[in-house]
C-alpha cells in the first residue's frame, strides 16, 4: 500500500493534467467500499498549519475542505462529527465542501469526520483542502492560496502514520520538495476542460496551453504570492 502511495506523490509532482486535481491518495487492498470517514486530528493538522501560516500567506482566508471523488449532482452530501457521546453536524459550503468551526474541534482522540458515502472500493482518499482570500473573482486562483493548501495537505498526509510520513521524508532527503515542484494546475484546476492557462502578477503576465509542459511551479519565487492564475476554454473564463 505505502509503495503505491509513494510512487503516488512522485506522479503528481511531476505531471499535469488539465481538469486533475491535487489528491494525496493511496490504493488499500481491500476491494470492498468502506465508509468515508477520516479522524478530527488529521483534518486538524491541516486547519493547525493554515492557522500559522495563513496570516503570512493568505491574510484573510478561508479554510475549507473539498469531499473527494464525490458528485457534486449525487445527492444531498451530509457530514457529522461522531464522538462518544453525540454527533455534530458540519456546515456544508456546498453539497461536496464543507468547513470546521472552532466549535467543532476538541481534544477528544476517537472523534470521527463522517461523510453520508462511501470510498472508492480498494482507495482511500483525504478530503482536498482548500485555501480562498476574499474578494477574487469566480474562477481565480490566488499563488498564496494554493501553496498554502499544499502544505495543509501535505501535512495530513505526514499523519496517516509512521511508514507514510517516512515516505514523505524520503522524497525530501533527495532534494523532492513537493510543495515547491508541484505544477499549479495539480490544485484546484476546474473539473471541466481548459485550454489555457493565464498567470498575473503585477504588470506581468504568461498565457499558456493546457497542455504545456513547463507550466508554472508553486515553488517559482518568480511569482508572488498574489500572482492570479485563470483558466479559460476558447477564450471564456472557466471556474
Amino acid at each position: 500500500m505505502y509503495i503505491r502511495s509513494f510512487l503516488f506523490l512522485f506522479a503528481v509532482a511531476g505531471s499535469a493534467c488539465a481538469g486533475d486535481g491535487f489528491e494525496v491518495s493511496h490504493k488499500s487492498d481491500s476491494a470492498q467500499a468502506k465508509p468515508m470517514a477520516w479522524s478530527l486530528q488529521l483534518l486538524e493538522k491541516g486547519k493547525h498549519v493554515f492557522d500559522k501560516r495563513g496570516p503570512k500567506k493568505a491574510p484573510g482566508a478561508t479554510l475549507s475542505f473539498r469531499l473527494p471523488k464525490v458528485d457534486v449532482d449525487q445527492g444531498e452530501n451530509q457530514v457529522v462529527i461522531v464522538r462518544a457521546d453525540r454527533r455534530i453536524p458540519v456546515t456544508m459550503l456546498s453539497n461536496n465542501t464543507f468547513v470546521l468551526g472552532q466549535d467543532n474541534l476538541g481534544k477528544s482522540s476517537d472523534a470521527l469526520v463522517v461523510v453520508n458515502r462511501n470510498f472508492p472500493k480498494g482507495e482511500f482518499n483525504h478530503p482536498l483542502v482548500q485555501v480562498r482570500s476574499p474578494g477574487l473573482p469566480g474562477g481565480v486562483r490566488r499563488m498564496g492560496d494554493l501553496r498554502l493548501s499544499c502544505e495543509a495537505q501535505m501535512e495530513m498526509a505526514k499523519g496517516e502514520g509512521f511508514k507514510f510520513r517516512a515516505l514523505v521524508g524520503a522524497v525530501n532527503m533527495f532534494g523532492f520538495d513537493i510543495c515547491k515542484e508541484l505544477e499549479i494546475t495539480k490544485l484546484d484546476a476546474p473539473s471541466s476542460k481548459y485550454d489555457t492557462v493565464t498567470v498575473e502578477d503585477g504588470n506581468r503576465r504568461l498565457v499558456q496551453a493546457a497542455k504545456d509542459k513547463n507550466v508554472v511551479e508553486l515553488g517559482d519565487n518568480a511569482w508572488s504570492d498574489d500572482a492570479r492564475i485563470s483558466y479559460t476554454l476558447n477564450g471564456s473564463l472557466v471556474e
